[in-house]
């Protein structure tokens, strides 16, 4: 079987399951609404519909971005930058190869942020903005980008038949210092960041957080309106590092004592160490990703044009690694989606049923997502469970 006939297996699989969750969707549509009303729940679905249907666009978009690559690409990039083969020429032949799929991928992000999420009332960004954040993107992709694929490349050449283990434990570590740093270094960095000043909020805010032996390094407002209009939370980093990170637009379209059962489902994962269970299921996948990796047939090399090039493996494992992690989502997600029950759960405590039921009734409302999935969508794509499984589950 070539690469390429393996590429079209798995475009076709997951454009089955992205069709099979449409006729899910349609057929939904028709339905008495449940938890939103009926306009709300018809427009919910026509979203949901058309998010679908711009997925396999984007996944037939890459599947020839991917042929072209196996078929052309990676030859020409071979000529252009591999001559002794040393780290520096494998390292610039990797980096040209990320930069250029970025940007390929810019025409995707742009249709999504000024056609298809401005269509439906989401998207604040402005062109200037989408520059500058893409600009931003790019810059750090080379810089950190450089330095990290130089180490992989180090560990392949020095590290004889166990380079894997080592790139594995390097790979495994930058997690945990992005993980560290993302609050305070990267986020900043594309959105502004001000301390939270409603002092009434802020002690509630706090109160809860002791009651759950959770210690953060400040309580933030993101300008997230600024790009986009749906709501979000979350609690960043580790260690000292953590921070307590709300969107404006969440500020602005919840109750006090819906926000505060948002808060206590987020401080459910820190109690219930559900960080902790994804990192060692991340690891373990990781590991599980660079052994069979570091083990593929030379048939791999030879029909992408990729040996004789000390950068190949991880060429090939940015294509074909998302076909490996596909099929070992279920697991992950499976694992996601009991989490999220216990921190519905976990919120109510802190909260109530009915705040924490009206919470999420309300970022359903705001974020116009359907509240309802197929089976087999949610089994291989949702780390969350739908809407009204979460409040059937509270009730």
């Amino acid at each position: 079987m070539t690469l390429i006939a393996i590429l079209c297996i798995y475009t076709i699989f997951i454009l089955y399951i992205s069709y099979e969750q449409i006729k899910f969707l349609k057929k939904e549509k028709e339905q008495k609404a449940v938890i939103l009303d009926e306009n709300e729940y018809k427009n919910a679905a026509d979203i949901a519909i058309e998010n679908e249907k711009y997925k396999i666009f984007s996944n037939v978009y890459n599947l020839i971005i991917n042929i072209a690559w196996l078929s052309f690409g990676f030859l020409y990039l071979k000529e252009f930058w591999i001559n002794e083969n040393s780290t520096l020429e494998n390292t610039l032949f990797l980096l040209s190869f990320l930069f250029i799929l970025s940007v390929l991928n810019l025409p995707l992000g742009y249709y999504e942020s000024f056609v298809k999420d401005k269509k439906h009332g989401f998207s604040n960004m402005t062109f200037a903005l989408f520059i500058k954040d893409s600009l931003k993107s790019l810059a750090l992709m080379l810089i950190f980008g450089f330095l990290i694929i130089y180490a992989l490349v180090f560990c392949f050449e020095y590290f004889g038949a166990y380079w894997w283990i080592v790139a594995f434990a390097l790979s495994f570590s930058i997690i945990i210092v992005i993980n560290l740093i993302y609050p305070t270094l990267i986020a900043p960095i594309f959105n502004k960041m001000t301390k939270l000043e409603d002092e009434n909020l802020l002690e509630k805010i706090t109160n809860l957080m002791q009651k759950c032996g959770f210690s953060a390094n400040g309580v933030y407002i993101i300008d997230a309106s600024k790009r986009d209009k749906r709501l979000n939370a979350y609690f960043g980093g580790l260690f000292k590092s953590k921070r307590v990170v709300l969107f404006d637009t969440l500020l602005k379209a919840l109750k006090e004592n819906e926000l505060i059962a948002v808060l206590g489902h987020e401080l459910g994962h820190f109690v219930h160490k559900d960080l902790i269970k994804m990192l060692i299921a991340s690891a373990l996948m990781l590991f599980a990703l660079f052994f069979i990796f570091a083990h593929l047939p030379n048939l791999f090399y030879e029909q992408s044009h990729l040996d004789g090039v000390n950068a190949g493996v991880f060429a090939l494992l940015l294509i074909f690694g998302n076909i490996f992690t596909f099929f070992i989502s279920p697991l992950i997600n499976k694992m996601s989606q009991k989490n999220e029950f216990n921190a519905d759960l976990h919120g109510a405590k802190l909260s109530s049923k009915e705040d924490m039921t009206n919470a999420l009734i309300a970022l359903a409302r705001e974020n116009k997502a359907f509240v309802k999935t197929s089976k087999i969508y949610a089994f291989f794509h949702l780390s969350h469970p739908s809407i009204d499984d979460r409040i059937k589950a509270l009730q």
